[in-house]
Parts: C-alpha cells; sequence; structure tokens
C-alpha cells in the first residue's frame, strides 16, 4: 500500500483533494476559495467555484478573477460616497444612471462598500444619496437587522462639488 504525499512539499499530513484536477494537496500548498474571497462581487459569487484548488489548477482558473476583483476592491475604497443628507454638497451632480439597490444586507458597513465596488466596476468614482434603511426581524427571542440599500452613481470633478464648511458633521 502507497503512501499519497502532496505533489509540491511531499508532506503526508492534511492533504485535501483539489476540486479541479482531483490531486491530492496539503493543507498548506492548497488554495481555498469561500464565499468570502468574492463577497462584494455578484457576477463572480454566481460563478461555480471549487472550495479547495491545488496551486497549478489555482493559477490556472483562479487568479486571474481573483486579481481583478482585488483591484476592483481597491477602486472601490476610493469612492466617495455621499449621503441623503448631504444634498447641499451634491446638488449640482447630474443623476443620469439608475440607482443601485441592495436588498436584505446584513451589514451596513458591506452593504456601503458593495455599493462603492458595484459603482467602481462600472466605472463611476462616487456614490450620492446613498439611503440605508434598517428593519428588525424577529425570530422568537433572536432580532437581526436587514438593510435595504439605494444609491445613484456618478462621476464627480472636484470643480461641481461644494465643500460646505459649515458642516462639521459630514465632513468631505
Amino acid at each position: 500500500m502507497q503512501k499519497t504525499t502532496c505533489p509540491f512539499c511531499q508532506k503526508s499530513k492534511n492533504l485535501q483533494a483539489c476540486g479541479s484536477c482531483h490531486e491530492t494537496v496539503c493543507k498548506n500548498c492548497a488554495q481555498f476559495v469561500t464565499e468570502e474571497t468574492f463577497k462584494y462581487s455578484q457576477t463572480l459569487l454566481n460563478k461555480k467555484f471549487h472550495l479547495v484548488y491545488c496551486p497549478t489548477c489555482f493559477n490556472n482558473e483562479v487568479a486571474d478573477d481573483l486579481n481583478k476583483y482585488e483591484s476592483l476592491v481597491e477602486q472601490a475604497k476610493e469612492v466617495a460616497v455621499f449621503d441623503v443628507s448631504q444634498s447641499k454638497e451634491t446638488r449640482l451632480i447630474k443623476r443620469l444612471e439608475k440607482p443601485f439597490k441592495l436588498e436584505n444586507e446584513t451589514d451596513r458597513d458591506d452593504a456601503t462598500m458593495k455599493l462603492a465596488y458595484l459603482a467602481a466596476e462600472k466605472g463611476f468614482n462616487s456614490i450620492i444619496d446613498v439611503d440605508i434603511k434598517g428593519t428588525k426581524v424577529r425570530d422568537g427571542s433572536y432580532q437581526t437587522t436587514i438593510y435595504t440599500c439605494t444609491a445613484i452613481p456618478a462621476q464627480v470633478s472636484d470643480r461641481k462639488l461644494i465643500k460646505d464648511r459649515s458642516l462639521r458633521s459630514y465632513p468631505n
């Protein structure tokens, strides 16, 4: 009876099977793709990925999508977010695009980041009129909040942005 080992590091402990090529790989060499890997992108979440990949299959099948996703997340972190209450500052910005709408979100910050990711994916640099409404949901003795979010993507230039210094609670 032959012992199986990892072809990359020759260890025989904690072996996992690659979902693509079914090669056995140790836990240290395996690449894992979970729901949290692409949590802001709906298109990549709908794409079928395996849970475990060997390094070769990961580079061939997942690495390009992961690099594009991470660059879009970095762009989304730079997206300017203007709340509904900041209408004085955004009144000169055209609202040409259809608003993004997210439903059944469990975290307020993740919902804002998803809206910013959608804007970065479409090539916009800001989201305006961000409206996040929470509703409390009870299940027996357990209570949670579900958020519904809307935002309009926009291209904002510095010359169209009014910087009202009287608003100390909402700085630009």
